[in-house]
Parts: structure tokens; C-alpha cells; sequence
């Protein structure tokens, strides 16, 4: 009973409002410089795990790629100021043939931003000067460009002097998802781990 009377007298006591915080979130500058600077500077990854392992390269195109990847090392081409090449092949199963692989991942190294921009520029006006459609799309914080194509999707972007190019075949990346699949497969390519 004496609870009772002591909760009815606090009943009548003015009391000021029980505020709760409600918990938001916006990238503050300092996390969208941190994610920057986990982008791919000066000497590429040596293995196709770093670029992507072969269930996150399943998961961003939503089925199961057989097979382990291919790796292929590239190497410096003073022509076009390329110092470095890895690319790695996914979904290829019993076959050895690099060309037949559902999904391609390419990084370059190159002498300078200028270089590497040069090299893209080429790959867009080559796929373009073939049929492709170009469009601009984001790959994380850099800006990329999709080539879609009549059997395969490319993206091709840069980062400072690191370029990654994507290609996939429409049969396992339709055109209507390629920006947001491949744009996922470049920005983990480009942020190695």
C-alpha cells in the first residue's frame, strides 16, 4: 500500500519528458577519406583472393561461379606506361581457356594518373568504335564507365595511377544490372584486403 500511495504522489509531481535519442548516421569526411586511402597505391595485389575471392565475386552476381579463379601475371608495357599487371579469371570449371570465364577482373599499374587515364580513354573509344554503349557510373568514391555490349558488359575506372577493368558476359551479368554488379566487383578490386 505504501508503494502505491509513493507512485501516486510522483503521479502529481511535474516531471520533464524522457528524451530519446534517435541514432543517425552520415559518413563523416574523415570515413570517406579512409575508404580512399584503402584504394589500390603503387604495387598491385599478387593474387586473386586480394582482388576478390570466388564467393564474393558469386555473391555480387548472385549464383554460384565453379571452379577457382585463373590468375594471370601480367607484365610492365613501357609503350603505354603500363608497371604492373594481374588479371584473374572466374567461373571458368574445366576450362582453360581464360576467354571462356563468365566474369574477367584486371588491374594495371601505370607510370603516372596520366597514363592510366590515357588507357581507359583508349578501352572506352575501342568498345564505343565497336558498338558499345557507354555510360558513367559510380565505383565507390571514383567514377567509372559501363560498356555494354551485345555478348559481354565492361567497366573500366581509375584510381590515381591503378586502373580495373571488369568484363562479364550478359548470360551471367544481364545489361540492366551490370552498373551496380560490376560497379560492386571494381570498388572490392580496387580495395584489396
Amino acid at each position: 500500500m505504501a508503494l502505491i500511495a509513493g507512485l501516486a504522489g510522483c503521479a502529481t509531481d511535474k516531471r520533464t519528458p524522457l528524451v530519446v535519442p534517435t541514432p543517425s548516421y552520415s559518413p563523416s569526411s574523415s570515413s570517406v577519406a579512409k575508404s580512399a586511402s584503402s584504394r589500390i597505391v603503387g604495387a598491385l595485389p599478387s593474387g586473386c583472393g586480394a582482388i576478390g575471392t570466388p564467393e564474393e565475386i558469386s555473391d555480387a552476381v548472385g549464383r554460384q561461379l565453379p571452379g577457382a579463379p585463373k590468375l594471370v601475371d601480367g607484365s610492365a608495357d613501357a609503350s603505354i606506361g603500363r608497371t604492373d599487371r594481374i588479371d584473374c579469371y572466374y567461373g571458368l570449371g574445366n576450362s582453360d581457356q581464360v576467354n571462356d570465364a563468365p566474369v574477367r577482373v584486371g588491374l594495371a599499374s601505370y607510370a603516372d594518373p596520366n597514363a592510366a587515364v590515357t588507357r581507359v580513354q583508349k578501352t572506352i573509344d575501342d568498345e564505343k568504335g565497336a558498338g558499345a554503349k557507354a555510360s558513367e557510373v559510380p565505383v565507390g568514391s571514383d567514377k567509372g564507365t559501363l560498356l555494354a555490349a551485345r555478348k559481354t558488359v565492361t567497366l573500366v575506372a581509375t584510381h590515381q595511377a591503378t586502373t580495373v577493368v571488369v568484363i562479364a558476359s550478359v548470360e551471367t551479368v544481364p545489361t540492366g544490372q551490370a552498373a551496380a554488379v560490376l560497379a560492386k566487383i571494381a570498388d572490392r578490386a580496387l580495395s584489396p584486403r
